[in-house]
């Protein structure tokens, strides 16, 4: 488990822990300010108040700790229903019975219950209204509870296919450089020797520098786009030029990462045909809040093709894209007679 998970599993359960805290002090804060509120009545009706209120506040209970997590909260609605017709039906029968030994054993003192005049009807309405707010609190409090547990899946799900698309990138880019490490090793192992200690920074870099939902500095991917530019050069002629073009005064401004690679890889995949002159140009700048990322390289339309291009690196990016910024950035693709062009534009 992760630290960035288990640091969200802490946060979810705080969250919720709280929520449990509010609902528990409301309920106890009606409860207790009722019995505070009999205070005010005469010293002699304090006793029968409370007698009287007794099964109320006894239903309210088994109401609100067993009935309503046990069966309504678990959507087994048919014996929730049936288990409040019990308890309510119980509830004005223990009070009309409390009522009427209170009134037998202090005959003489019959006087005291004045107050009270609550007719079968009435204590039935009463036991209703006491647990309808009960319920409606109790599925308050749940549904708040339920927004953030559906909160945190839809983030979970989101880590997750964040991860998933972050790493179908990584195994074709080792691929294509395993394939270049190849060809390289029968021509000059010297320079395989090289480019697998590049490759080997590269990876580090994929590692433990790319993780899910960070950010690396500009300056950071550029050595990576370098290096890999190079790494690719070691297999092709002269015939093939790369310009990196980078302003001196460009901020290093904090970007995901493995995003810009995948049009480099196809540049180079798509846009190589060996014996003609090739030419790849990257630019790089930043302009009022948005970086901005260009990337050309030439094609040969006559020239059959190996792949196609756009394939799964392409839209793996789009959805990486969509996931990270939803509509707020910009990416164009198109082909001229002799250039394919690819256009990005991301918020800073």
């Amino acid at each position: 488990m992760t630290t960035q998970t288990t640091q969200q599993e802490y946060k979810i359960n705080r969250e919720l822990k709280k929520v449990k805290r509010y609902e528990n002090f409301i309920f106890w804060i009606v409860i207790l300010g009722v019995a505070f509120f009999t205070l005010f009545f005469d010293y002699e009706y304090i006793f029968f108040v409370w007698a009287i209120l007794t099964p109320y506040f006894l239903g309210l209970l088994v109401h609100h700790y067993i009935y309503v997590p046990t069966f309504l909260l678990r959507n087994r609605y048919a014996i929730y229903f049936f288990q409040f017709l019990t308890l309510l039906i119980v509830m004005v029968l223990s009070c009309e019975a409390i009522v009427d030994i209170l009134f037998v054993k202090y005959e003489s003192r019959s006087m005291s219950l004045a107050f009270y005049d609550s007719s079968l009807l009435g204590k039935f309405v009463i036991a209703l209204i006491v647990l309808v707010m009960n319920m409606a609190s109790r599925y308050t409090f749940h549904s708040i509870k339920q927004q953030i547990l559906a909160h945190d899946t839809e983030e979970k799900l989101l880590r997750y296919k964040m991860e998933f698309l972050q790493f179908q990138v990584s195994p074709h880019f080792l691929m294509n450089t395993l394939n270049n490490i190849h060809v390289l090793v029968d021509v000059d192992k010297e320079k395989a020797k090289n480019t697998i200690i590049t490759l080997s920074r590269m990876l580090r870099y994929m590692l433990y520098e790319s993780r899910l939902d960070s950010v690396v500095s500009l300056e950071r991917q550029l050595e990576f786009f370098r290096e890999y530019c190079d790494l690719n050069l070691l297999r092709y002629e002269d015939n093939v030029k790369v310009n990196i073009n980078v302003p001196r005064d460009i901020p290093n401004v904090q970007l995901p990462p493995l995003i810009m690679i995948v049009f480099i890889e196809n540049a180079f995949k798509h846009g190589v045909v060996y014996g003609e002159d090739t030419q790849i140009n990257m630019n790089f700048s930043v302009e009022q809040g948005w970086f901005h990322f260009t990337i050309s390289n030439t094609i040969f339309p006559d020239k059959p093709k190996t792949a196609k291009a756009g394939g799964l690196g392409i839209r793996n990016v789009k959805e990486r894209l969509n996931l990270l910024y939803g509509d707020n950035y910009q990416l164009t693709m198109e082909q001229t007679q002799t250039e394919y062009i690819v256009n990005l534009r991301l918020p800073v």
